[in-house]
C-alpha cells in the first residue's frame, strides 16, 4: 500500500525529497505556519525561496536577501539541493559577519539549514533588534561597506 501510493505521489509530479545529508526522507513539519521538509534523523530543514523570511524571528529587512547579496559561486559546499540532485548547494553566512553557514542552490533558491541553524539565526536576530546601534553590529557594518 506504501509503495502504491509513493508511487502514485510521484505520478502526480510531486518529488519526495531525501536528506542531503543521511539519506533520510524528508517529511513536512510545520514551523511558525510554515510547512517545511525536515530531517527527522539529523534535524536538517531544507527551505522553499521565500520561505527563511517567513520561519525566523521578525526583523526589518529581507534576511534571505541580505544573506545572498553577496553570494561567492566558488564556495561550493559537499550538500547536494533535495531538489536539483545534481546540484552543489553554495555556502553563505548568514549576514556578512555572522558565523552562521547556511547552504543556498543556486539553481531553485532553495536553502539547507543544517541542525541547529535556525536557532542561531534567530539568535542573531534578536542580538540585531535589540542593539541596532550597539558596537558589534556597528563594526560589522562598517566593513561589510569595506571595499576589500
Amino acid at each position: 500500500m506504501i509503495n502504491y501510493l509513493l508511487t502514485n505521489y510521484k505520478l502526480l509530479g510531486v518529488d519526495i525529497m531525501d536528506c542531503p545529508r543521511c539519506d533520510v526522507e524528508l517529511v513536512t513539519k510545520e514551523i511558525n505556519g510554515v510547512n517545511v521538509d525536515y530531517c527527522t534523523k539529523g534535524s536538517g530543514v531544507f527551505l522553499h525561496q521565500g520561505e527563511l523570511k517567513k520561519i525566523t524571528h521578525p526583523t526589518a529587512g529581507d534576511v534571505e536577501f541580505s544573506s545572498l547579496e553577496h553570494l561567492d559561486l566558488s564556495r561550493v559546499s559537499d550538500v547536494k539541493c533535495p531538489i536539483c540532485t545534481n546540484s552543489s548547494m553554495i555556502e553563505v553566512n548568514f549576514v556578512e559577519y555572522s558565523d552562521i553557514v547556511i547552504k543556498y542552490c543556486p539553481e531553485c533558491s532553495g536553502i539547507w539549514l543544517d541542525k541547529g541553524a535556525l536557532e542561531l539565526i534567530n539568535k542573531e536576530i534578536d542580538n540585531m533588534n535589540v542593539s541596532k546601534e550597539g558596537w558589534r553590529h556597528s563594526i560589522a557594518c562598517f566593513f561589510a561597506k569595506c571595499p576589500f
